[in-house]
């Protein structure tokens, strides 16, 4: 199974990645946010139609700068979105939490670390409750703000503007994979834990993580991909 990750698309199509995924028979692309650049909410139907086009399936968050909305037209394009829900997926188990940490700039999609930590913290805590003994599965954490202090919250400065909500979690229940985004110069793999947190930074910037997964085993290999 090929999962595809993507973030930051900010209302701009880039059809380079529209044929990446119309050759590489990807099963589902995960929209780790900002899929408007504060709106307008039309761009996500347009969006998601194109998706649909290169016959894959589609989950998605809102990001900080998405309008309030968002979740009602990822749902009436025909997508589910996963924020503060979990959906299994073949072998994997899939969370996912929108939105951000403040900001300097007061984007309608912020909330506190505190409410961040605490709906991360249920939707790791459940699927763990519920656990899966008969076959091997790969969990992945679809957020959009980074964990706090790692190579995927990096500003060029050095200055770390990650979520500590989404870190802690992290630490406590080590998912397989985070996907994020939200920084878009702070491209990169990392490692909390056992945990490989990967943010491929803006769509438009050519990028995207591609996750593929052994049916049978559920070994992964998640690497950065440029199209």
């Amino acid at each position: 199974m090929k999962i595809v990750g993507i973030t930051d698309i900010h209302g701009e199509h880039n059809e380079d990645f529209y044929k990446y995924l119309k050759e590489n028979d990807i099963d589902l692309v995960l929209v780790a946010g900002d899929i408007t650049d504060f709106g307008p909410l039309d761009f996500v139907k347009e969006f998601m139609d194109k998706l649909y086009d290169c016959d894959v399936e589609v989950f998605a968050i809102p990001g900080n700068c998405d309008p309030a909305g968002i979740c009602n037209a990822i749902r009436d394009a025909g997508s589910l979105c996963l924020h503060n829900n979990l959906i299994g997926f073949g072998n994997t188990v899939i969370m996912g939490y929108g939105g951000s940490n403040p900001t300097p700039f007061n984007t309608p999609g912020e909330t506190s670390d505190d409410h961040i930590y605490e709906s991360v913290y249920e939707l790791l805590a459940e699927y763990d409750y519920i656990g899966n003994d008969t076959k091997p599965t790969v969990t992945i954490l679809l957020t959009h703000a980074p964990p706090y202090n790692t190579k995927v919250d990096e500003l060029p400065d050095g200055t770390h503007v990650g979520s500590q909500g989404v870190k802690k979690p992290i630490h406590e229940f080590q998912p397989n994979i985070n996907i994020c985004g939200h920084i878009h110069e702070a491209r990169a793999i990392d490692k909390i834990g056992e945990t490989t947190v990967v943010n491929p930074g803006m769509l438009k910037d050519g990028h995207c993580v591609l996750i593929d997964i052994d049916d049978e085993t559920a070994e992964y290999d998640v690497n950065i991909i440029e199209f």
